[in-house]
């Protein structure tokens, strides 16, 4: 049967190896299993994007909660469980927290848009940032701004030039500037190169710290991604065709959101040619086109993905079922 391997030692890894850039949350929605690792062996603060997330913690006072609709009644239950903090994007939210209370972490939500022909379609999302400003001199409590441009940010935009004016303007009034998500993993169609996006975080943590402003970073996938593999058998071949146990609609649905082919353990440039497909008849239900091994594959051989961690959440498309994830390394 398909199994995650959760390598517990590479999710601390990859944690520690940021920890010098500021403070580092991490939302659960990335990858409960990890989260639940993070929650007991760091000092991480939890990002939640829907209630149900909050079931994977057991300190709520780890977790900041993005609100998207709740209602003042689920809002006033979140504070009086403990929850750190709340970011929001759009006003109706903000006053709906404001009836609650005036007393906790706020984080206004950015509009921000790229540039670079790879622009998101969500960058819709946020707070103006003039409108914004208008809003932080009336908040008594904590404020800090949050943005959130895209999933796997390569590093098509400069930090420090992006944000200086913003910050510039809204400095002596907020405490902290949360960069959001963005730290791209290694995939078998993307391999982009991790220094210069670290240094371009490091200059705009030099620059916050002269305003005397707190950086905090989401990184994701850069956490569980390589922290996390995905075992399958070979059920069936034909045509050069691979049909493995687990699916991308249970295993792997990064692949058709973000069109992310993963890493396959042992694979070459040359050899043995298969197409990997998935156990349902989709034809999208293609983990990879093209694949090279040394050897011919048979029916019950291994077939190992790589960087598998993030977004791996299973859908109830055919029924298919969950997949197991096994720790190692506890």
């Amino acid at each position: 049967m398909a199994k995650f391997l959760l390598d517990k030692d590479i999710a601390i890894k990859q944690y520690n190896s940021l920890t010098h850039l500021g403070e580092i949350w991490y939302n659960i929605k990335t990858n409960p299993e990890v989260g639940k690792i993070l929650e007991k062996h760091t000092n991480a603060i939890f990002t939640s994007t829907g209630i149900g997330n909050l079931t994977h913690l057991n300190d709520l006072k780890r977790a900041v909660m993005l609100l998207q609709g709740e209602s003042i009644q689920e809002i006033k239950n979140l504070v009086d469980k403990g929850v750190k903090g709340f970011i929001v994007d759009n006003e109706v939210d903000l006053n709906k927290l404001l009836k609650v209370t005036d007393d906790t972490q706020l984080f206004l939500r950015l509009k921000f848009k790229e540039h670079t022909i790879y622009t998101g379609k969500y960058f819709v999302y946020g707070i103006n940032w003039n409108r914004a400003s208008e809003l932080i001199k009336n908040l008594s409590m904590d404020v800090g701004i949050h943005f959130h441009r895209k999933t796997q940010n390569i590093g098509e935009w400069s930090l420090v030039d992006d944000i200086s004016p913003i910050i510039s303007s809204l400095e002596g009034q907020i405490t902290s500037v949360n960069i959001g998500g963005g730290l791209p993993s290694t995939y078998h169609n993307s391999k982009p190169l991790i220094s210069p996006i670290l240094k371009n975080i490091e200059n705009l943590k030099n620059h916050l710290k002269e305003k005397n402003m707190k950086l905090i970073l989401e990184p994701g996938r850069y956490i569980c991604a390589p922290a996390v593999k995905l075992e399958t058998s070979i059920l069936n071949i034909y045509d050069k065709n691979l049909v493995v146990d687990a699916s991308i609609y249970n295993a792997a649905m990064d692949t058709y959101l973000y069109h992310i082919r993963l890493k396959v353990q042992g694979e070459k440039q040359s050899g043995h040619r298969y197409l990997i497909k998935g156990r349902s008849p989709d034809s999208l239900d293609i983990f990879r086109y093209k694949v090279f091994f040394d050897k011919e594959k048979k029916v019950g051989d291994k077939i190992t993905f790589l960087n598998a961690g993030a977004y791996n959440f299973h859908t109830d498309f055919s029924d298919l079922p969950k997949i197991p994830t096994e720790i190692i390394h506890k």
